[in-house]
């Protein structure tokens, strides 16, 4: 019974560390994607130009929105990851 725990630890601990880069990587994206986005150049007079504008600032939201997300479950994984290896040291 107590092999069954332990090998549920190392799979955690496998998951978590898969998680991890591609969370990280996904956020990196993200956080690039928003910043280009929201430097793009400022509006003209022209009432197409707004109705531009406003996709851009909505994707943009969206953006960071997903990098935030991105950027949560990154730490949050590494957190599981911290905590299970420090269980395992303490169970090995």
């Amino acid at each position: 019974m107590f092999g069954t725990g332990l090998g549920a630890m190392v799979g955690l601990l496998v998951v978590a560390l898969l998680v991890v880069p591609v969370s990280f990587g996904v956020a990196a994206r993200a956080d690039a994607k928003a910043r280009r986005l929201s430097g793009s150049p400022a509006p003209d007079a022209n009432e197409g130009r707004s109705v531009a504008v406003a996709e851009i600032t909505g994707r943009c939201d969206q953006w960071r929105r997903l990098a935030t997300q991105a950027w949560l479950i990154c730490g949050g994984a590494s957190l599981v990851a911290v905590v299970v290896v420090g269980v395992l040291i303490c169970v090995g």
